[in-house]
């Protein structure tokens, strides 16, 4: 089938990730980059066509699809762009910056009927899949609750590149979390209110540097989330799957998902059951192995933005899904700072309609 023409807007950090799985991709064919350093980048991909300025990109090397790699900040303005133009969008997590450019955004793919993947990558990988599968089966009961941690110790450089990361909104609830709550919405179900505590004691900057949160699930299971970017431990996501070279492998499972017959450890996918199904504390208790694939997240998204392009996938995540974890993650940051449990369900409904 005939390659389909692709653009990539902002060639930053994840950008350049995402321009080295489309070099190796057969379907798709870089027809344009934009990026405001577009002598560097330029110099850095010999023989793409770089623009300054997006709008260019768009309406001169007219692609089929972009990828939205831009700031946060800017990812509304570009995908109102592309939907007013009728191209259809991978845009980067989080969707966008605030509820209201949510929103607008929306609006727009809506009225121009484009398709839109948000690109939260964790959503492809074959073990969070195998989660979200062994869960729908029932082959832990119904969900009690879950347990998680993502814990980490980043460097002192990592704050002097960017100054802002020790500002409000540099911390790690708006900048980690939202993945882990993408995860969780997923493969666990519907989060319908949250609480939250934070503290900033061991750096003393103007944001948390730990959190902890208590999450509601729609089908009545509770959760307790632990976060920390001033921890040594091997417990988060990224170390337990080994998908990003920056993080060395530690294989271990940060996450602990029970139910009335049994519990899932997550990413090692351990299940841990009770001979002949039983439910009693005075019996012992067995680890059983499940097993599941392991593939490039980055390839697996761009397979599945291949097939929603072409007509025969529905997203696996639509821009108004990927408004829903931003809502989540924004309800938590205000739950630490005004100690209020936090309702989720009008605002929903609020998104939705907007």
């Amino acid at each position: 089938m005939t390659r389909i023409r692709i653009g990539v807007i902002g060639a930053g950090l994840i950008g350049r990730k995402h321009l080295r799985k489309l070099a190796e991709h057969s379907n798709y064919e870089l027809v344009g980059i934009a990026d405001v350093n577009a002598k560097q980048v330029a110099a850095e991909q010999p023989g793409a066509r770089v623009f300054e300025d997006y709008r260019k990109l768009l309406d001169e090397a007219r692609p089929e699809a972009v990828i939205i790699a831009s700031p946060n900040q800017l990812h509304a303005e570009n995908g109102i762009a592309c939907a007013r133009r009728g191209i259809h969008i991978l845009i980067e997590k989080p969707v966008t910056d605030t509820l209201q450019t949510s929103a607008d955004l929306i609006a727009e793919v809506r009225k121009a009927g484009i398709k839109s993947l948000v690109g939260h990558h964790r959503r492809h990988h074959e073990q969070v899949k195998a989660l979200k599968a062994l869960v729908a089966q029932g082959r832990i009961g119904d969900v009690v609750g879950v347990s998680a941690i993502w814990a980490t110790h980043k460097p002192a450089e990592y704050f002097k590149i960017a100054p802002w990361r020790s500002q409000a909104g540099g911390g790690p609830i708006l900048i980690n979390l939202i993945h882990e709550i993408d995860f969780m919405r997923f493969a666990i179900g519907e989060i319908v209110a949250v609480s939250a505590i934070a503290a900033n004691r061991q750096r003393s900057f103007a944001v948390e540097d730990t959190a902890a949160a208590l999450v509601e699930f729609e089908n009545g299971a509770l959760g307790t989330f632990f976060l920390s970017d001033c921890a040594v431990s091997p417990w988060t996501m990224e170390q337990g799957l080994g998908e990003s070279p920056e993080f060395p492998y530690s294989g271990q499972s940060s996450y602990r998902v029970m139910g009335r017959r049994g519990t899932l450890e997550f990413p090692s996918l351990d299940q841990w059951i009770q001979a002949n199904d039983a439910q009693d504390w005075n019996k012992p208790i067995q680890a059983q192995a499940n097993h599941a694939g392991s593939i490039d997240p980055y390839v697996a998204q761009l397979d599945h933005f291949r097939d929603v392009i072409r007509g025969v996938a529905t997203s696996l995540q639509p821009v108004e899904d990927g408004a829903r974890s931003l809502l989540v993650t924004l309800a938590i940051a205000e739950a630490a700072t005004s100690g209020r449990r936090i309702d989720l369900r009008e605002r929903y409904a609020a998104l939705s309609t907007s």
